[in-house]
């Protein structure tokens, strides 16, 4: 399999990132569109650091039906959602078996 090229993605409605053309389908549920047209007036680009940072977007880890693991990228707002990914299309062929976030405990 090819590497997944990166192009705009318009990110909560207001934030511009280069992600991977994964979101046709799981976009509506990762609140992930890509921008075909010119963006929205008031949207300004960032980078997925930044985002990940103030926490304006969580990674999700999916699991595909080729046992290979995937992150993507959820809007705060749609966390509650990723459940809903299971069995949609990631790529051509490839659907996603389960889909879940990374919890982390500091131990003291």
């Amino acid at each position: 399999m090819t590497a997944i090229p990166k192009v705009p993605h318009l990110v909560g409605g207001t934030k511009i990132l280069r992600l991977e053309d994964v979101y046709g389908t799981i976009g509506d549920i990762c609140g992930v569109a890509k921008l075909d047209g010119p963006p929205p007036a008031d949207a300004e680009t960032a980078s997925i650091r930044q985002l990940l940072v103030n926490g304006t977007i969580r990674r999700a880890t999916v699991k595909l039906s080729n046992n290979k693991i995937r992150c993507v990228y959820m809007t705060a707002a749609n966390c509650p959602k990723v459940g809903a990914l299971e069995t949609l299309e990631y790529v051509t062929g490839l659907t996603v078996k389960t889909a879940y976030f990374h919890q982390q405990y500091t131990l003291g």
